[in-house]
């Protein structure tokens, strides 16, 4: 295999190791490589060699595949520029210059529909994409211009992530690119014949891009693993603590205030380096031992020589508001002398992305997160990770008066700051694979939206129509009053090109049910988007029945889309289609796990088919998005009852006593009393009395804020550990149960009160309860008492039970009696 550290720099994926006193150095010879490499994409007969043959994919890989090792590098390379000059005309500015644009937009390249090659399942790029054609080409050139595995399978990984952000909706196809490639990535990640402490850094910032493509699948899970892989292999270490603070300018008393306290353990690092174990999911395959650098030099990845000069950077803008501090004073710096690296910047806004996905967004998550964004901001950042940062504290701060105002200037310097010719493309360019930068128009439209949410919905129309964004646009024109002005500005937009989507708006516009039959037409019926406007068409007037077809084909066609999930599972809801609605709830619940309605409907519907364990597995995880619903931990509490959970039995009536202290129910607790003490099997196959000791706690708390219910002293005197403490339990139920002067008026409660002198009679007559014990005189003032009530009763139904404590009473007396013939 060639020397692999030597490729990843030449297709510059790292930098060298150098020495301190070097790295300006280094950083210039990096600058001049990476300029020459965007002239390379002005080629013209590199260019010829795709445009020949129309781009034709069998054509162009017979003629790459005759070429020799050299001639590939360069038409790889040539692909490099191409994704280059395409990633900083669309996502970091500044605009290419005057000689490029004018190359691009010759006559020869619009013979091909480079939109259409780029298009997926009917849906196209978004229009504001800028040359397509080198995205279109570099993909090409990475997947069968092969010069070594590993860089071709991470530069197609670049390309995966820059198609995906261009398209408006998810693609499943490209997540089937992206799971194929992983695959391969897996089978070829391998470093020979040099250090571990390089492989290290090549692979924290391999794991940091896979876990961005995955997130922007919405794919937690597969993310996570990278993420974390990426932390152990920083020693990247954090957690929440409270800390004194304040957050207004007049506030005198500080208060606990939410930190994160972030931690590097280098120690750590340079053991873990000797070490033979490897995380998860890729492993270092070194021949021999492998060779650790001089102390004086260090791995460098490519990020390490970009420029984190605040003067060329987007500015950190201060809030100036009367009240509200522009971040919180706390008394204590927790991260007083931290330095993060950018490659440990870039995994913390990955965390973040990650965090904004699986987390409820309340609250809470606007207070986890933030801390993250200042740690980030408090360091030197370079242009992707200071753009990156702002924007995610905009969209929490935009949801707040306090705050939404910086939110606003604080988008428009970051769209001011892509159009400045410094900081240069090759300060920019590195880091969007590792940072999650949007292109530029969703930063655009973000900035719309804002407008929107502060209430100037004519400003942001201006934007919306600049951007073709006509689902906004209806909305806008709706908020003024003028609807009919948004379907006649689609009506002229289908004039010049009819497209699925125009018509599908035009429907949504006009409420005309044939725009959606014709995108159906017009798209040969494979359009996803067609079926889901006509699904939601029927599904706005409660058609439920009749959009589940609609729906389920689109889904069929583009399973990615969360929303449609969710809504085919309310309308199969409604219509008490069980099992549509628990299939589809899971999906949706598999892209959007932190969807608390989904999940408590999942458990409903699978309590309606009968599968109680998917329900109460449904039900926990709703419990982890919304901990605060009484209603959701009610039916968690019946469902571990029924599957005989008992740990979540306890644990749940515990938090349904602190949401709602008078809570009862009978039922549950008869259960796990009697299972407990008939020690049963739990769902785990264990006994049930290992949890006597939880239960006799819980009942003790049952019976302190209802020391009145007769039921509740029962079951507690059942799980008692003496018998003297059994019949005071008894004695306590026997005092509830009669304190209505008339219980004895009502066969259930007379049965009730039956039952608890036959417990107390069972327990006065046992070998070692003495006949001096005081428990056989209060028996029998308690069966007197009873005898007497019942006597002018005449309840069939209590009759055998009474003539039974009658005999029981006569051998309470003849023990009693013994005692006093004994003395």
């Amino acid at each position: 295999m060639d020397d692999i550290a030597g490729l990843l720099h030449e297709y510059l994926l790292v930098a060298k190791s150098v020495e301190e006193s070097e790295k300006e150095l280094a950083r210039e010879e990096l600058k001049t490589t990476f300029e020459s490499l965007q002239n390379l994409m002005l080629d013209e007969d590199i260019w010829k060699l795709f445009l020949d043959e129309q781009y034709d994919i069998a054509d162009i890989k017979s003629r790459l595949n005759v070429k020799d090792d050299q001639e590939r590098c360069q038409i790889f390379k040539f692909g490099m520029s191409c994704l280059i000059t395409f990633t900083q005309a669309n996502f970091t500015g500044p605009h290419p210059c005057e000689k490029v644009v004018n190359f691009l937009k010759q006559d020869m390249f619009k013979k091909q529909d480079f939109h259409k090659m780029l298009s997926y399942n009917n849906e196209e790029i978004n229009c504001k994409t800028e040359f397509p054609q080198l995205l279109a080409t570099a993909k090409i050139i990475f997947e069968w211009c092969i010069v070594n595995s590993i860089i071709n399978i991470w530069w197609y990984w670049r390309a995966l992530y820059l198609h995906q952000q261009i398209l408006d909706e998810l693609s499943p196809s490209l997540l089937s690119d992206a799971d194929r490639l992983y695959k391969l990535l897996m089978s070829n990640f391998k470093i020979k014949a040099t250090g571990r402490s390089f492989f290290e850094a090549t692979k924290a910032a391999l794991d940091i891009e896979i876990a961005q493509l995955y997130l922007l699948f919405r794919l937690v899970g597969k993310a996570n693993g990278h993420i974390e892989s990426a932390k152990k292999l920083m020693d990247l270490n954090y957690e929440y603590v409270g800390i004194l603070g304040k957050r207004t300018r007049h506030q005198e008393k500080e208060i606990p205030q939410l930190a994160l306290k972030v931690s590097l353990n280098e120690t750590e690092a340079q053991k873990s380096g000797s070490s033979d174990e490897n995380p998860h999911p890729m492993s270092c395959q070194c021949d021999g031992e492998c060779e650790f650098e001089q102390k004086k030099q260090q791995t460098n990845t490519i990020d390490t020589f970009l420029t984190t000069d605040d003067a060329v950077l987007p500015k950190n803008l201060p809030l100036n508001d009367d009240v509200r501090l522009d971040h919180v004073a706390l008394s204590k710096n927790v991260n007083e002398n931290l330095v993060l690296s950018n490659i440990s910047q870039k995994l913390m806004l990955t965390i973040v992305q990650q965090m904004l996905i699986s987390k409820p967004a309340d609250e809470l998550q606007h207070e986890e997160i933030l801390p993250f964004v200042e740690s980030i901001l408090a360091q030197k950042n370079t242009f992707c990770v200071r753009v990156v940062s702002l924007l995610l504290r905009c969209r929490a701060e935009s949801k707040n008066r306090r705050t939404v105002e910086r939110a606003l200037r604080q988008c428009e310097e970051v769209l001011s700051a892509f159009r400045k010719d410094q900081p240069e493309a090759f300060d920019r360019f590195h880091d969007v694979f590792g940072s999650g930068l949007p292109a530029m128009w969703k930063v655009t439209i973000e900035y719309a939206d804002l407008l929107l949410n502060i209430g100037l919905p004519k400003n942001a129309l201006d934007l919306y129509l600049k951007l073709q964004l006509w689902e906004e646009v209806i909305v806008c024109y709706t908020l003024m009053n003028q609807r009919h002005k948004a379907a006649e500005v689609i009506a002229q937009q289908l004039e010049k090109k009819p497209t699925v989507k125009l018509l599908c708006l035009l429907g949504d516009a006009t409420d005309d049910i044939t725009c959606y039959e014709k995108a159906w037409e017009l798209s040969k019926r494979r359009s996803h988007r067609a079926q889901r406007h006509w699904g939601n068409h029927l599904y706005a007037k409660k058609n439920y029945a009749d959009c589940i077809p609609h729906f389920e084909k689109s889904v069929s066609i583009n399973p990615l889309q969360a929303n449609v999930w969710f809504r085919l599972g309310f309308a199969a809801h409604q219509t008490e289609n069980w099992q549509v609605a628990a299939t589809a709830y899971k999906r949706y619940t598999t892209l959007e796990p932190d969807g608390f309605e989904a999940w408590n409907n999942l458990a409903q519907a699978y309590l309606k088919i009968g599968n109680k364990r998917s329900a109460h597995q449904a039900l926990s995880e709703a419990l982890k998005c919304n901990y605060e619903n009484w209603k959701v931990w009610e039916n968690f509490l019946i469902v571990s009852s029924d599957i005989s959970m008992y740990f979540d039995v306890i644990r749940a009536y515990h938090r349904m006593l602190d949401l709602k202290e008078k809570y009862i129910n009978i039922h549950v607790l008869g259960e796990l009393v009697c299972d407990v003490v008939d020690n049963s099997i739990d769902c785990e196959g264990l006994p049930a009395a290992r949890f006597l000791q939880k239960t006799r706690e819980l009942l003790g708390r049952v019976v302190s804020i209802h020391p009145g219910e007769g039921i509740m002293w029962d079951l507690y005197a059942k799980v008692a550990p003496t018998a003297a403490l059994k019949a005071q339990r008894f004695q306590r139920a026997f005092k509830a149960y009669t304190r209505n002067v008339d219980w004895h008026k009502d066969p259930k409660q007379c049965n009730q009160v039956l039952y608890v002198c036959f417990e107390l009679s069972e327990i006065a007559l046992m070998p070692e309860i003495d006949a001096s014990n005081t428990l056989l005189n209060s028996t029998k003032m308690i069966l007197t008492c009873v005898f007497s009530a019942l006597q002018s009763q005449a309840y069939a139904e209590n009759k055998e039970a009474v003539d039974r404590l009658a005999i029981t009473f006569d051998v309470l007396i003849r023990k009693m009696t013994n005692k006093d013939a004994s003395k």
